[in-house]
């Protein structure tokens, strides 16, 4: 017989998105609950850290939210820092092109299906290309074969040309973090069912006002204590001990060995890469995801020099190359802003001076006006922000849950498990509540 909630340990392994999500939901059905972090704070792959040089707290990458992130936003609550978010009520994105032009799309406060068709008119591309992308929409709602990449979706839906650059480009590379011909057009296109065929509210940007380590980093340990978690940091996992079919020892990197009773809980948070080197070959189908990174400039121009034009907060660089678009931080200094670039791989061997003198190169092709003499530019590199989510990866993903095949006390979560959606902080959120039913 399973022994009440109260008398069983689990082991949440990992402090990111899913791993917070699950250890306040274990502690919440009265389980005891130790959190096993390897890093000196939590967050995972949504953390900040301190630039002596400018003394900013600067994101590890910028990371944006849609107003559908539901159980992304049920955990901000409980850490107390949804407020640090600008929750715009409609879709609101700046586009800029390097002959100086401005355009905008503005979704009204109607349902998204009925906004779009006027929002698009405005955009003012032409009707020929107005009816294209509408075309392009009503094809969301029919999905696509996991076989298809994105890019193969735009060509059989007729969205190359400016359809792509305008609209489905920028939202895959913020969405997915990659290229269309690499995306997978189902996940793509089942955020944007859950995002364009609701509420206005739902399609909306949700902006960070803090730094992500502010958001979580900072708020979660004390919320971990009042749930009653027991928090280790710089508690690396280095393998598992098995009796049978079963866990029955972590391993730490620092020589420890933490025992698991039979009637324990191991739940894995961790990512596919860390989690493929402690578990057999035979169930580490996912070890073949691949990482895709994010790669930041954050930039700061000359006290009393011209400021760069404030076009909102979310900018796109149409065609842009290497970085892909400008955002703000709601109510920072009007000097500081970041230039964003997904999935881009031609940075890889690149020195920080040679990206932060790209930086400043596409600033002068969009921004020609503005000087940047005597700006500032610091670089962040996250070579694995997400996991590709290429087309047929939905055949490795695991369901959130128990390994098929793996040790039966053993569950897992993450933003790469099989949620329905792509690498994004909501997919981690879901993933969690998923092992939650599970157990």
């Amino acid at each position: 017989m399973t022994p009440p909630a109260q008398q069983r340990n689990v082991f949440v392994l990992g402090g990111g998105v899913a791993g917070l999500v699950a250890a306040f939901g274990l502690a919440d059905r009265g389980f005891r609950v130790t959190l096993l972090e390897s890093r000196g704070w939590l967050g995972g792959r949504a953390f900040s850290a301190l630039d002596r040089e400018t003394g900013r707290r600067l994101d590890n990458g910028p990371h944006v939210m849609l107003g559908c992130y539901s159980a992304m936003r049920s955990l901000l609550r409980r850490l107390g820092t949804e407020r640090h978010f600008l929750g715009e009520r409609r879709l609101a994105m700046a586009y800029r092109t390097t002959d100086g032009r401005l355009r905008r799309l503005r979704l009204s406060r109607w349902p998204v299906p009925m906004s779009m068709p006027w929002a698009l008119l405005r955009l003012g591309l032409g009707f020929g290309t107005w009816c294209r992308a509408l075309l392009g929409m009503a094809g969301v709602v029919r999905g696509a074969p996991p076989s298809w990449s994105l890019d193969h979706w735009l060509e059989r839906r007729r969205q190359t040309g400016a359809p792509d650059d305008f609209l489905w480009r920028p939202l895959c590379r913020a969405i997915m973090n990659t290229e269309p011909s690499d995306a997978a057009a189902a996940d793509y296109l089942a955020v944007l069912r859950e995002a364009f065929l609701g509420r206005a509210s739902a399609a909306a940007f949700w902006l960070p006002q803090r730094s992500w380590g502010e958001i979580l980093a900072d708020a979660a340990p004390s919320a971990l204590r009042a749930a009653g978690v027991s928090v280790r940091s710089g508690a690396r996992v280095a393998g598992f001990g098995t009796a049978g079919s079963r866990v029955d020892a972590i391993d730490l990197a620092d020589g420890q060995r933490l025992s698991v009773a039979s009637t324990d809980l191991v739940v894995s948070a961790l990512p596919w890469f860390a989690l493929r080197k402690l578990v057999p070959a035979s169930v580490a189908a996912f070890g073949g995801l691949r990482s895709s990174p994010i790669v930041s400039a954050f930039v700061e121009t000359a006290a009393g020099a011209p400021a760069l034009p404030d076009d909102g907060p979310v900018v796109v660089l149409v065609g842009g190359e290497p970085f892909h678009f400008v955002l703000r931080t709601p109510g920072a200094e009007q000097r500081q802003f970041a230039l964003l670039s997904g999935g881009n791989r031609s940075f890889d061997g690149m020195s920080v001076d040679a990206i932060a003198n790209a930086a400043i190169g596409q600033l002068h092709r969009y921004y020609a006006s503005v000087p940047m003499a005597g700006a500032t530019v610091r670089i962040r590199k996250e070579q694995h922000a997400t996991f590709v989510s290429a087309p047929g990866s939905s055949a490795v993903r695991p369901a959130p849950g128990r390994l098929a095949g793996g040790p039966e006390n053993l569950l897992v979560c993450g933003d790469w498990t099989a949620t329905g959606l792509p690498s994004t902080l909501e997919g981690a959120a879901r993933s969690a509540e998923a092992v939650l039913r599970a157990i």
